[in-house]
């Protein structure tokens, strides 16, 4: 008998993305699963127009939030209404191959150790109506420095992520997890950090799956599209500026803010004593970059620091479950 899963669709005024996202569900060759679709108070008359469409399927959930609670808010609200064994979290611009769930179904259930499990995510042009040859997301790979990046991002895929292997993270975008993971992960009846609101919670999680033991998996053979909105700039100062003046001083801010609280919470004596010099060089550039560019910064910064006994507090709680062993093994997979 096939095992559930759970699909959690995180709306905010996306109305544009819906259907598409849907019809890519509905013609899943993997049949066993329910659909969740939390609205965090949209706007854009989104939720009426999903639920005009699906609201008569008996196997969707429909639930709209009186105020935004996030990605972390929403996502936690649909795994505590789920009841499948695999939980999968989609943001509505994704578009899914037919077979996408299936492959990843019999691929986490190949090994016990496997905790989540992420496929190769290229880019979709939604103002064309268009697959692109661009790679989105092969997987989040985080350097020493504690940098973490969506492996691939912007590259043309010409096969070189074709393999399947262990990665530090799975993009927020199209997550899929054994939800007995998270229910081990849990701290505070939370599963996704509330208070990071949104941004980071995908590396956040993830981090925390490899301390527990568990590998967080790159799967290229399961394709979905994703049209994604805030992403790696190309190299280059000037280009970095460009790209960073696009996004809002909001979602820069609480980015950063979310890194530094995400270091408070998961990083291990061992990993801070062998990494803390390159870490610190990278908050150094990062600093003199907010000097010159980006000043509202250090509201955001000052907001971390305020709450640092709270997420040391988290960490407290979670590291009670941690072995030395699991460890060592995550030092092994953070990059130079």
């Amino acid at each position: 008998m096939n095992k559930k899963v759970s699909l959690i669709i995180i709306n905010w005024n996306n109305k544009s993305y819906l259907k598409r996202c849907m019809d890519s569900i509905l013609t899943q060759s993997y049949k066993d699963f329910e659909v969740i679709f939390i609205d965090n108070c949209s706007h854009d008359g989104s939720f009426e127009y999903f639920k005009e469409l699906y609201e008569n399927y008996d196997f969707i959930k429909l639930f709209y939030n009186s105020v935004n609670n996030g990605y972390a808010g929403a996502a936690n609200q649909g795994i505590k209404e789920s009841t499948g064994e695999y939980i999968m979290i989609l943001n509505p611009d994704i578009i899914m191959e037919n077979d996408f769930i299936k492959l990843l179904v019999d691929y986490i259930e190949s090994d016990s150790s496997i905790g989540a499990v992420s496929g190769k995510l290229l880019k979709y042009d939604f103002k064309a109506d268009q697959k692109l040859n661009y790679i989105d997301s092969a997987g989040i790979i985080m350097f020493r420095d504690r940098n973490c990046i969506d492996r691939g991002q912007n590259e043309k895929d010409d096969g070189q992520y074709e393999k399947t292997e262990q990665v530090f993270g799975v993009c927020g975008a199209a997550p899929f997890f054994k939800k007995s993971v998270l229910e081990e992960l849990c701290i505070n009846n939370e599963f996704f950090d509330e208070d990071f609101f949104s941004y980071k919670e995908d590396i956040d999680i993830s981090w925390r799956i490899n301390l527990l033991g568990y590998k967080c998996m790159y799967y290229p053979k399961a394709i979905a599209y994703h049209g994604r909105g805030m992403g790696r700039s190309k190299k280059g100062i000037l280009n970095v500026i460009k790209h960073r003046s696009d996004q809002s001083e909001f979602l820069r801010g609480i980015s950063l803010r979310n890194h530094i609280w995400m270091l408070y919470k998961n990083e291990s004596p061992s990993s801070w004593k062998r990494d803390r010099f390159r870490i610190y060089f990278r908050f150094f550039k990062i600093f003199i970059y907010s000097i010159f560019f980006e000043r509202f910064k250090f509201k955001y910064m000052k907001e971390a620091t305020n709450s640092k006994q709270l997420f040391i507090n988290k960490k407290k709680l979670f590291f009670t479950k941690i072995k030395d062993e699991n460890i060592n093994n995550l030092n092994n997979l953070i990059k130079e």
